[in-house]
């Protein structure tokens, strides 16, 4: 294994927003170059645009990046950087919740997907050099959407060029569904991808389910961070790199949390324990959610991802799925009356229900709701880190 250091290529990540904090790209370039000047040299032929996504009016072409060739100890090597979001368009690109095929045919979060294509006749140029520049390694980095970016860039290089990329990405969001994120973590190895986020940083709770992190296996790097309740602080880049600083990824690896059991599942579902909209009660609910998916699809919830066609939405697949289950055993029913009280009781609505008022309706609405408090969360965190001027 030849992965990059925490700190580098927490560092590289941060290092990109200088396209957007620098009042001009020469300026941005500049910086860079004398920043990391016995990694890789930046120039604007290097740099990668996109379009990002929202209705015809407001969408724009920024700077998202760099496709860069490395030098000294880092000769043979390739670096993809792809920035987080910054601009109102942006914004919108985060927010689009359908779905698209990626370039292994599985489903990934349309805005991020079409983001990415924008850039695609650049980086196939830039790999159109690798065998010129003598590469033997690529690493593809990204923080916040500039992770999911790069997410998606991974993939498209393994299935496009049958290169197993690195990936790191910082404090990213959930990029594609159940069939993507074993596709991905299986085609590139879950030992050359590299997620670390913060407890409570809410960027990587979005989108909500039916999405799911990859890698889906082996080691997430997971950084505690003070408190219970999502907030702006640590989704920060100054924070990330402070949190990695001076340590390897096997030291950041023991710090992972521990998996929750099929069994410790059901306990959580059942507990008449009060629970609130935290990071502790997001995560159990995610992972609650495959689980009972699962328990409806005979262990196959990555249907979900769209076999259903285009004229159903994710959420009313969602709810049709989980509507059918409540006729598929007592059980199942069961189990997703306790996943409905358990959202409601999130969103801070009374848990009085019976499986009888388990309407498709009921429950996409339900759904809807936690979508729109999950991204209410997550608007505030990254609007105030704006206000403050910290790498988002």
């Amino acid at each position: 294994m030849a992965e990059l250091t925490p700190r580098l290529s927490a560092s590289l990540a941060e290092g990109v927003y200088g396209l957007t904090k620098n009042e001009s790209i020469e300026e941005a370039v500049k910086d860079l170059n004398i920043r990391f000047k016995d990694v890789a040299g930046f120039s604007d032929d290097a740099m990668l645009k996109a379009k990002t996504g929202g209705p015809w009016f407001i969408k724009c072409r920024t700077a998202f990046g760099f496709t860069l060739i490395g030098k000294g100890k880092f000769s043979g090597q390739a670096f993809i950087l792809f920035r987080g979001t910054q601009y109102l368009a942006d914004w919108l690109t985060n927010f689009n919740i359908t779905v698209s095929r990626g370039a292994s045919g599985q489903p990934v979060h349309d805005g991020f997907n079409l983001t990415f294509k924008t850039m695609e006749p650049k980086l196939k140029e830039f790999m159109g050099t690798l065998v010129k520049n003598k590469i033997t390694q690529i690493h593809c980095i990204g923080h916040s959407l500039g992770g999911a970016l790069a997410t998606i860039c991974a993939d498209w290089i393994r299935t496009s060029y049958k290169i197993k990329p690195y990936l790191y990405t910082f404090g990213s969001p959930r990029v594609g569904l159940m069939g993507f994120a074993d596709s991905c973590t299986t085609n590139i190895g879950a030992e050359r991808i590299f997620r670390a986020y913060h407890k409570t940083d809410i960027v990587p709770c979005i989108p909500t389910w039916p999405f799911i992190h990859t890698p889906n296996s082996g080691t997430d790097y997971y950084l505690p961070s003070p408190g219970v309740v999502p907030g702006p602080t640590y989704h920060g880049m100054d924070k990330y790199i402070e949190s990695v600083s001076g340590k390897n990824w096997a030291t950041l690896a023991a710090l992972d949390i521990e998996k929750k059991s099929e069994s410790g599942i059901v306990l959580w579902l059942k507990s008449p324990s009060p629970v609130g909209l935290t990071i502790t009660a997001l995560e159990w609910l995610n992972q609650a959610l495959v689980y009972v998916l699962k328990k409806c699809l005979n262990g196959a919830a990555w249907v979900i991802s769209g076999a259903m066609g285009t004229s159903f939405t994710l959420m009313d697949q969602l709810a049709y799925v989980l509507q059918k289950g409540i006729d598929l055993s007592e059980n199942v029913s069961s189990l997703i009356l306790h996943l409905i009280r358990k959202i409601m009781e999130i969103l801070g609505m009374k848990r009085t229900l019976k499986a009888v008022d388990l309407t498709r309706e009921f429950i996409r609405n339900i759904f809807m709701r936690l979508h729109a408090k999950a991204n209410e969360y997550a608007k505030a965190a990254l609007s105030d880190a704006m206000v403050k001027g910290r790498a988002i």
